[in-house]
C-alpha cells in the first residue's frame, strides 16, 4: 500500500488531530529505525502510523485495542500479516515475534517522549539533541505517561545503545515534523 492510501486510512478512522500527530510521529521514528537497521522503511513505517489507529475509539476498552485497527484493515483488503502482528505487538507481548514487532513498543515510546519535548521548546523538533531528550526521559514529572523503560532497555530488545537509538528517533521526527506542525 502507497502512503497516500495508508495516510487516507488514518483520516477515516482517527478522530483525534493529537492522535494523528502520534500516529506520524510513530511513522517517522519506525521509517528511520528500519533505515538504520536495513529493514524496509515503507513496512515499518505502516506500522507506525497504524499502531493506534483504533485508539480514539477503544481508548475505553483497552481488550480492544490493536484487534480493532487489525480488524479495520484487513476490511480495507490489507493482508501483510506481518505488519498486522506488529501492530498488535505494540500492545500484546505474544505477538512480539521479530524484530518489527518488537521496535513499534521501543519507538512508541520514544516518539511520545520526543513530541512531548518538541511542544515546549521554541525551535521545536529542529536541533534537537540526544542529550536534551535524555534529560527529559530522567524527569519524571514530564510527559508522565511515557513508557521509560520501553526507552531504557532498547538495547536488549533490539540491539541499539539508547543513545543511538534516540539519535535515530529525533532524525525520524524531524522527518516528519513539518506535517504534525512540530518544524
Amino acid at each position: 500500500m502507497e502512503r497516500p492510501e495508508a495516510r487516507a486510512l488514518v483520516d477515516k478512522y482517527a478522530d483525534k488531530d493529537i492522535t494523528v500527530r502520534h500516529l506520524i510521529s510513530v511513522e517517522g521514528v519506525m521509517r528511520a529505525l528500519a533505515d538504520r537497521l536495513g529493514a524496509d522503511p515503507d513496512r515499518w513505517g505502516l506500522v507506525g502510523l497504524w499502531h493506534d489507529l483504533d485508539y480514539d475509539r477503544t481508548q475505553d476498552d483497552l481488550e480492544r485495542h490493536g484487534l480493532q485497527t487489525v480488524e479495520w484493515l484487513r476490511s480495507e483488503g490489507f493482508t501483510d500479516e506481518e505488519v498486522l502482528n506488529a501492530i498488535l505487538g505494540h500492545r500484546f507481548e505474544q505477538n512480539q515475534t521479530d524484530l518489527m514487532s518488537t521496535a513499534i513498543v521501543h519507538a512508541d515510546a520514544v516518539a511520545g517522549l520526543l513530541v512531548a519535548a518538541a511542544l515546549v521548546r521554541p525551535q521545536k523538533a529542529a536541533g534537537m539533541s540526544v542529550k536534551s531528550v535524555k534529560k527529559k526521559l530522567k524527569e519524571k514529572s514530564f510527559a508522565p505517561g511515557v513508557e521509560r523503560e520501553e526507552i531504557r532497555n532498547v538495547e536488549s530488545s533490539i540491539g541499539l545503545a539508547m543513545d543511538d537509538f534516540i539519535g535515530v528517533a529525533i532524525s525520524g521526527l524531524q522527518s516528519v515534523a513539518p506535517e504534525i506542525d512540530l518544524s
